[in-house]
Parts: C-alpha cells; structure tokens; sequence
C-alpha cells in the first residue's frame, strides 16, 4: 500500500512539471521587457515630481521618469 502511495506520488509530481497550465508566482503578475532585454513587471507605481509637486500613477516603475520620486500613495 506504502509503495503504491509513493508510485502514485512520484507520478503526479512527474505530470505536474511538465504541465504548461501551472502557474509560478510570476504569472499572477504582467510583465513586459524592455527593449534592452530588462524585464518591468506590470505594477501601478505612484510617484511625485519634486519641482512641481505633482503625483501621477505610472503603469510600471519603468516609466517613471529617472528625476521623479516613487511615493506609496499619491492621496
């Protein structure tokens, strides 16, 4: 019975790697690459300008621009 168990164990392990359909952490969130292979994840990313003050929410911390200061929120 132990060793049917352990057949049965392996088996499914075995399957389950060469699924296509399982997720890694890595697909719950989007992700793009950059032109020079960099790779940004798809997350809203607030950031403030500190000349202006100004607070905009960006679609990945890639496109906030360099002279910007990311912030938690921008309320």
């Amino acid at each position: 019975m132990l060793l049917a168990l352990v057949f049965a164990g392996i088996i499914f392990l075995q399957q389950l790697r060469n699924s296509t359909e399982v997720l890694s952490p890595s697909q719950d969130k989007k992700e793009e690459e950059l032109p020079n292979g960099r790779v940004c994840i798809q997350v809203i990313t607030p950031a403030r300008n500190p000349g202006t003050g100004e607070c905009k929410e960006f679609p990945t911390p890639c496109d906030v621009p360099k002279d910007w200061e990311k912030v938690n929120s921008c309320q």
